[in-house]
């Protein structure tokens, strides 16, 4: 398979999110893949489409993770456990930052460890891709830590990735994450 990326081609701009002075923190919700404003997401979209091709999601042997090296910090990967929740498969340094901690290697019920009440909010998201076998694009602020709240703006698309049409065992997402303080009110 062809390389999606020869050269990286995103710039160190691409990272943030344009987000309006008078948002409020509860302005969060599914949003049309039409309205995504970060490039990164978008590029994580065509990449999807792109190896889907006429089928309805593509498997998760078609990704290939050096394809998406100018992206991959902005990648999550999770696959689809007995018992309904998820592990952690790859999990990018974006990610790391914006949550405080790495799930690489974790399950989705072992989030709450870290980030009480968090899990279930993340399993409501992947569980939508499963659940619908489609993509899905998501924006909005997030909540990180109960003594020193801090919040975050994330633009994110999430992407169900299976053997067949009637399978999904991995989720594939790309986030970017923006920090409240790292503009102005």
């Amino acid at each position: 398979m062809a390389r999606l990326f020869k050269k990286p081609t995103v710039s160190g701009s691409a990272n943030v999110i344009t987000i309006p002075k008078d948002v409020p923190e509860n302005a969060s919700g599914v949003i049309a893949l039409e309205a995504i404003e970060n490039p990164i997401v978008r590029q994580g979209v065509e990449y999807w489409n792109r190896l889907r091709g006429a089928r309805r999601y593509p498997s998760r042997q078609d990704m290939m993770p050096r394809d998406l090296a100018p992206l991959l910090r902005h990648v999550v990967l999770i696959r689809l456990i007995d018992g309904g929740d998820y592990e952690y498969r790859i999990v990018g340094d974006a990610h790391v930052i914006s949550h405080g901690f790495s799930m690489q290697g974790l399950r989705v019920s072992d989030v709450d460890r870290f980030s009480p009440g968090y899990g279930p909010v993340l399993k409501s998201l992947y569980d939508r891709a499963v659940r619908k076998r489609d993509v899905y694009a998501f924006r909005g602020w997030m909540e990180r830590g109960e003594k020193h709240k801090q919040y975050i703006y994330s633009e994110s698309v999430f992407m169900p990735l299976g053997p067949d049409e009637a399978t999904v065992d991995h989720v594939l997402n790309f986030s970017v994450y923006t920090p409240r303080d790292s503009f102005e009110r």
